[in-house]
């Protein structure tokens, strides 16, 4: 029996059912790649909250109505409004609601499967990355792009991206810095190789995937869907620059990698290098993804209260452009002590009503 769990939002951009004790969420805003509003973010914390203590839901399982991204991230611009508007509170209001939402997936008592097809990025990474099963395809684009719009990766980022490892090797913080810094795309492959995602499934069969998924659990699932060496899937690659990156991005200090770095860090704001930087380096000492959000929603309210947020989103996102006048101009002139000054500060996040 199919049965609604809570009310979605007039546009119905998230759709909820249960089916054969599976809690299955939709996302559905296909034309701004599941791009996550207010509003989505609050339907899907009351969605989860309400399945987390009910019998009838064995396990969840998120996916995308239309193949061509998962979730592309968060509604930026809605929180630029806010700044522009000059209401800080109701851009935190928002942030602090999507980083509970990616704290409850982390903690989450059942199984939470993610379905990441096409563009996963940004907050749609905070949707799917903290899960027990996290599903990719060889569609799969990850990346989190925050610097080059005067942000900062966030969702946890600051947990998972110091802790990407290789064949046993280890977390590599200098890894997880080329992929928050650049902004750095991956694929699905790339994904299992390096611990942010956990089966490969052929994305021809991910339908049939989701199906038994709901039909006879995930376990089941993955013994018989995911992908084999019989299956002609394109191979990680990031494994074979793993050292080279490290080479650059291990090093001592930031201005040292973006002298190093070349291309991979244009166009990002120097301020946005310096907070993904130390909050990194912050998070790799973190004990808990819980820790790490909280140290993130005291920076996001500082990092929406700058210059370069604002800049970075109405050139980026709203006018198209190419380029942004960041303030400063250069990651020698960025003010670091008050940023490890944010860093050494928190924000509470929401409690379940």
């Amino acid at each position: 029996m199919t049965q609604s769990t809570v009310p979605v939002d007039p546009e119905q951009y998230v759709r909820t059912e249960v089916r054969n004790g599976t809690g299955v969420i939709t996302l559905d805003r296909p034309k701004a790649l599941n791009a996550l509003t207010a509003q989505m973010y609050r339907d899907l914390l009351e969605t989860l909250w309400a399945w987390e203590n009910d019998d009838a839901v064995e396990q969840v399982l998120i996916h995308a109505s239309a193949p061509r991204a998962f979730c592309a991230g968060g509604d930026i611009r809605q929180i630029r409004e806010a700044v522009v508007d000059g209401d800080i509170d109701r851009g935190v209001a928002a942030f602090t609601d999507e980083y509970t939402l990616n704290n409850l997936i982390a903690n989450y008592p059942k199984p939470y499967i993610a379905l990441m097809e096409g563009y996963t990025m940004g907050g749609g990474m905070g949707l799917s990355v903290h899960g027990s099963h996290r599903i990719v395809t060889e569609n799969t684009v990850m990346s989190m792009p925050e610097c080059v719009i005067g942000f900062f990766p966030d969702v946890g980022a600051s947990w998972f991206l110091p802790r990407v490892n290789l064949l046993g090797r280890g977390p590599s913080l200098a890894v997880g810095r080329w992929l928050g810094l650049g902004g750095q795309r991956i694929t699905g492959p790339d994904a299992v190789a390096v611990g942010l995602a956990d089966v490969l499934v052929p994305s021809a069969r991910l339908e049939e995937f989701r199906e038994l998924a709901i039909s006879d659990g995930v376990e089941e699932a993955v013994a018989r869907i995911a992908a084999t060496d019989d299956d002609v899937l394109p191979a990680a690659t990031l494994p074979e620059r793993w050292d080279e990156i490290e080479a650059v991005y291990g090093a001592d200090s930031l201005a040292e990698v973006v002298a190093a770095a070349g291309e991979d860090l244009a166009g990002a704001s120097p301020s946005s290098l310096a907070r993904t930087w130390e909050i990194l380096d912050a998070g790799a000492a973190a004990e808990s993804v819980t820790q790490c959000l909280e140290r993130e929603l005291a920076m996001a309210r500082d990092t929406i209260s700058g210059a370069d947020f604002s800049e970075g989103v109405r050139c980026t996102l709203i006018d198209k452009q190419d380029d942004p006048v960041w303030q400063p101009p250069t990651v020698e002139d960025v003010d670091v002590a008050a940023i490890r000054d944010v860093v050494a500060t928190s924000a509470q996040l929401r409690t379940r009503p």
